[in-house]
C-alpha cells in the first residue's frame, strides 16, 4: 500500500501545475463519481461479454475453416484476448469496489480509482506488447493522463479516515 500512496503523490506533483476545473464542477463530479462508475460497471460488463462470445465464434470458424494454421492462429489471437479480459474483470470488479466509497465519499473509494487507472495503463502496456501498435498505445496513454487529470481534480473531496478529519477540524480551530 506504501508504493501505491507513493505512486499517488509523484502523480499529483504531475497534475499540481495543471489548469483546475471550477469548485463547482470539481463538487458535482466528486458527488457523482459513484453512479458514473455504476454505469461504467454496467456498460463494461456488456463489453465483457460480446467480446468473449465474439472470441468464442471467431476460434470455432478458425477451427473449422483454416483447419491446424487456422486453430494455431485462432489460440494466439485467443490468448491475447484472454489476456486483454483478464484485465477488464479485474477492472470491472475494482469499479464494482469502489462504488459503495465512492457514494459515502472515502478515500478509499478514490485509491481503488486510482488503483484501476495504473491496471488500465500496465494493460495498455501488456497489449501493445501483443499488437505492437504504436499509435494505439500513445492514443490510450493521453486518454488515461486525460482520465488522471479528473481523477486528480477530485481527490479532495474524498476524505481519509476519522483522525484524518479531527487533526483537519484541529488545525481549523
Amino acid at each position: 500500500m506504501e508504493s501505491l500512496r507513493n505512486l499517488e503523490v509523484m502523480a499529483a506533483s504531475w497534475y499540481k501545475n495543471m489548469p483546475h476545473l471550477p469548485k463547482e464542477g470539481q463538487k458535482w463530479l466528486a458527488e457523482n463519481a459513484w453512479w458514473l462508475a455504476l454505469i461504467g460497471l454496467i456498460l463494461g460488463s456488456f463489453g465483457i461479454l460480446s467480446v468473449l462470445l465474439g472470441v468464442l465464434l471467431a476460434g470455432t470458424l478458425l477451427a473449422g475453416v483454416g483447419g491446424p494454421i487456422g486453430a494455431a492462429i485462432g489460440g494466439i489471437a485467443f490468448f491475447a484476448v484472454f489476456v486483454s479480459l483478464a484485465f477488464a474483470i479485474v477492472d470491472m470488479v475494482l469499479t464494482a469496489m469502489a462504488i459503495g466509497p465512492l457514494k459515502a465519499r472515502q478515500k478509499r473509494g478514490w485509491s481503488l480509482l486510482f488503483l484501476m487507472a495504473l491496471i488500465n495503463v500496465l494493460s495498455l502496456a501488456v497489449s501493445f506488447l501483443f499488437q505492437l501498435n504504436l499509435f494505439s498505445l500513445v492514443w490510450g496513454l493521453l486518454f488515461a493522463a486525460i482520465g488522471g487529470y479528473f481523477l486528480f481534480e477530485v481527490r479532495d473531496y474524498f476524505v481519509g479516515s476519522k483522525t484524518t478529519k479531527r487533526h483537519a477540524e484541529k488545525k481549523q480551530a
